[in-house]
């Protein structure tokens, strides 16, 4: 009975000191951030370590006669890292005093390995306290996942005519984490793009976002065309190129703008020339204008010299007028220029020739004559007209 109660007794003398210990003692806590987010295998980033003292009030505490010092003495911070992460300088020494409210970022550099496994990988933080601080050990949490974009062209024809055409390219996000600057990039043999890269900028995860293309094969040879495209962006700081996606189409020898309905006048040397021009292609054709293209032995002449047509949608048509003089006998065809500018307003061209068919008669010989009959045939019946009214008025005066 007499040892429980001593126990006791030197058990009430030192609670208070005790209790004073862990009330005042200084507690640091642990906040981190992981840039980026999500590491692909092969990505370098960082680890930032958030140390902050929570002891609020003085940095000295008076306590039962004795001073407490209620700063936070931290001696060194390490990161050790694993299989998958490699830590690059992992470990900060002689990192100082934080005293009530203060706080300390330290920051690693670390990498993931190439072979990397998907998943979270869990980095080890020990602090080494001073003075009254604890020593404490923290996991840090770092996911790795190796998911790349994906690049879709939903809007590409599997056969394309010498012509303009719009192509979107769809760039999907597959990752769980924001990728930053991203620019889409086509390329291709014997066609062109316009513009030559699109930036498109930050993805969110989950999300899309298009670029689109004016794709020219206005001089491209007839055949099969291989075509990519590909997006660069980063993860973080880190550069990566997403794997390209390949398409095929067919050129044929064909224009997107068609003549139809042609139809050739002579009168002497000079020719009248009439039809429709059709936009066959699939988007729309601005500022057409049609002219005679001047030669040696043709010149083109008043009052279509030049045809301006304007803006031709796509499945749409147009009539149109040249007019043109021709020196000499062996002319056999009028060249001709179409130009138009393309949904970027890129200037472009078309050279067509009307041929002249030999043997026919001139447009002039049978208009002449059908007109002289005409007039003739006009005349004679308003003769026998007036004739018929003169004979019957005079009859009428005789029988008065």
């Amino acid at each position: 009975m007499r040892t429980i109660i001593f126990f006791f007794i030197l058990l009430t003398m030192f609670l208070p000191y005790a209790s004073a210990d862990t009330e005042i003692r200084p507690t640091i806590t642990v906040n981190y951030s992981v840039e980026p987010g999500v590491f692909m295998p092969g990505d370098t980033g960082t680890v930032t370590v958030e140390l902050r003292n929570m002891a609020s009030g003085e940095v000295y505490v008076q306590e039962d006669d004795e001073t407490f010092d209620m700063n936070a003495y931290i001696a060194s911070a390490t990161l050790k890292g694993n299989k998958g992460i490699k830590v690059l300088d992992g470990r900060q020494t002689d990192v100082g005093l934080l005293g009530p409210g203060d706080y300390i970022r330290l920051t690693f550099n670390i990498k993931a390995n190439e072979s990397a496994a998907n998943g979270m990988h869990f980095l080890e933080l020990e602090v080494v306290g001073g003075s009254d601080m604890y020593n404490l050990n923290y996991r840090i949490p770092v996911k790795v996942d190796d998911r790349d974009l994906k690049i879709i062209v939903s809007d590409m024809p599997p056969t394309l005519m010498k012509e303009y055409s719009t192509v979107n390219v769809e760039v999907v996000n597959l990752r769980p984490n924001d990728i930053t600057g991203v620019i889409v990039t086509p390329e291709g043999k014997d066609i062109t793009f316009f513009p030559a890269n699109v930036f498109v900028g930050t993805i969110n995860e989950g999300n899309k976002s298009t670029a689109t293309f004016t794709l020219n094969s206005m001089t491209s040879k007839n055949g099969n065309k291989e075509m990519q495209f590909s997006a660069t962006y980063f993860n973080g700081d880190n550069p990566h190129i997403s794997s390209g996606t390949n398409y095929n189409v067919e050129v044929v020898d064909q224009y997107a703008l068609i003549l139809s309905a042609l139809e050739v006048e002579r009168i002497g040397n000079t020719y009248s020339i009439t039809g429709d021009i059709n936009n066959f292609g699939t988007t729309d054709a601005k500022n057409v204008m049609i002219s005679v293209t001047e030669t040696e032995n043709i010149t083109p002449v008043q009052p279509y010299e030049k045809y301006f047509v304007g803006t031709l949608e796509s499945d749409d048509f147009s009539s149109f007028e040249l007019s043109a003089s021709t020196q000499g006998n062996n002319v056999e065809k009028i060249p001709l220029l179409i130009e138009f500018r393309n949904t970027n307003n890129a200037y472009a061209y078309i050279n067509e020739d009307i041929v002249l068919h030999k043997g026919t008669l001139p447009a002039s010989s049978n208009s002449g004559g059908t007109r002289s009959v005409m007039i003739g045939l006009v005349a004679v019946i308003s003769v026998a007209v007036l004739g018929v009214i003169a004979y019957s008025w005079k009859k009428r005066k005789i029988s008065e």
